[in-house]
């Protein structure tokens, strides 16, 4: 009666085991480093340039790998013919030793010193096996320089509560013309807003003609300020283009000036003389 009070209980165990035994044979039979993927790209890049990025996916087994599915994420704020930043392809097979290459290009957006990384997943199901693997990869570039020229010519001295102008002068050295541009003024406290030339959105922003090579212009605008003799004033400025419902960055910079006493000039004339005794 012991034995077979005993035998249920090793017969459990056994099954348990040999249950355990298939899936972890299933799980480690296959390393899915056996996929080798890869993306390839610059290291830095411009803004505005076009990138070529050169995805690499090799089988070193000896296992075919079935339905194979592959994702490919470009940088954020890319700019590409579909306007999709994420692609999705079926592969299917790949078979021992199978080596291809698939070329994705866009044109980087960004500001200077800004990192960008292209994205990359292949799925996978080893073959007269159920468990599916997934390996991932990225590519990185930093932004190096910015063709863009993008300035605040603004006095250094300005008198209080009097009007005063300045401008933003922009410029364009990109090979590729950008639609969607925008600029935004950020005012110091105490500003206030007179005019512009051209007509501004509304107090502090622009929308922009479309910038091919080699063109710019500029933003004139004019106003007053409040402040204290020796107060300083910061004016910032940022230019960008739309997409996608976002501002993407390309530029931007900043200029101080300083709070002066208000001069007052009085002069005289007599009998249509400033000299007259």
């Amino acid at each position: 009666l012991m034995s077979k009070k005993l035998i249920r209980p090793i017969i459990i165990l056994v099954l348990a085991l040999v249950g355990f035994g298939f899936w972890y044979f299933q799980r480690n039979i296959f390393s899915k480093d056996t996929l080798k993927l890869e993306v390839l790209g610059p290291d830095t890049v411009e803004v505005g340039q076009k990138v070529d990025y050169v995805l690499k996916y090799k089988n070193n087994g000896e296992i075919t790998l079935t339905g194979a599915r592959l994702t490919f994420e470009y940088p954020e704020d890319s700019l590409v013919e579909d306007g999709k930043l994420r692609l999705e392809k079926e592969i299917g097979d790949i078979y021992p030793g199978e080596e291809k290459t698939i070329t994705f290009q866009a044109r980087i957006l960004g500001r200077e010193n800004e990192l960008k990384k292209a994205k990359a997943w292949l799925e996978f199901q080893p073959k007269n096996l159920r468990a599916r693997y997934e390996v991932s990869t990225t590519q990185a570039a930093v932004i190096k320089f910015s063709p863009l020229t993008f300035e605040l010519d603004i006095p250094s001295r300005i008198e209080a509560e009097k009007d005063f102008s300045f401008s933003l002068n922009y410029f364009s050295n990109i090979d590729y013309p950008l639609s969607q541009l925008r600029v935004k003024v950020d005012y110091p406290s105490g500003f206030e807003f007179v005019g512009s030339s051209p007509q501004a959105m509304e107090t502090n922003e622009w929308q922009m003609p479309i910038l091919n090579k080699t063109e710019g212009g500029r933003i004139r605008i004019s106003g007053r300020i409040k402040g204290e003799v020796g107060e300083q004033k910061i004016f910032k400025a940022s230019l960008g283009i739309w997409q996608g419902g976002k501002f993407v960055l390309l530029k931007e910079t900043a200029k101080g000036a300083e709070i002066i006493k208000t001069m007052v000039y009085l002069s005289q004339l007599v009998n249509n003389s400033t000299d007259y005794t």
